[in-house]
């Protein structure tokens, strides 16, 4: 019956490729939901993994196998999120880092009654000067649900835990802290989120 199913949603029949997603997307979804940590993402991924199996159906040589070749799609597609993710939390860390060192150096040159250092406009020292300046100036309650989430690594159920509000209040915050950055920095590229 499964084989059927796969054969039909090959040829591109839509309510074939429904049932095998109805079959298979609890499964997907854990697949998803362990690497992810966190349901929101987890559902990205999951109509993400379909999406990109629907897409290469063509390819599938044996019907048979469907359940294991979808298995490894969602393997694949949640491991490179997990890697994208992971770089996302070693940039916010080194733009935390950047504000360190930047405060530190404001300090000394106030202690030492000389001028904080001079920046060339258009030098990486720069460049780094303006994220830090977006960030800081972030509402505190989106900033520190960034710094969670990137700079920790915490899941929204810790961070739901530490900061006392619900997931969906979390997701946006995370969504418009992302937003907001992007805006003061004029350009998508910068901080490597997406």
């Amino acid at each position: 019956m499964e084989t059927h199913l796969v054969t039909l949603a090959s040829g591109g029949n839509l309510k074939a490729f429904e049932e095998l997603v109805s079959r298979y997307q609890r499964a997907v979804f854990s697949i998803a939901l362990y690497k992810s940590r966190n349901y929101f993402d987890a559902e990205d991924l999951t109509q993400d993994v379909f999406l990109a199996a629907f897409r290469a159906l063509g390819t599938l040589k044996t019907p048979e196998s469907f359940g294991a070749w979808l298995f490894g799609i969602a393997y694949n597609r949640c491991h490179k999120w997990y890697r994208r993710e992971r770089t996302k939390v070693l940039k916010f860390q080194e733009v935390r880092d950047r504000v360190a060192r930047e405060e530190r150096l404001r300090v000394r040159a106030t202690q030492g009654g000389g001028a904080a250092p001079a920046v060339a406009p258009g030098s990486a020292a720069a460049g780094e000067s303006h994220v830090s300046e977006a960030l800081l100036r972030l509402p505190q309650e989106v900033r520190e649900t960034l710094r969670l989430k990137y700079l920790e690594g915490l899941s929204y159920q810790e961070i739901e835990e530490r900061l006392g509000i619900n997931a969906h209040r979390i997701d946006y915050l995370i969504r418009k802290g992302k937003q907001m950055l992007r805006e003061r920095l004029g350009r998508r590229g910068d901080l490597g989120m997406p």
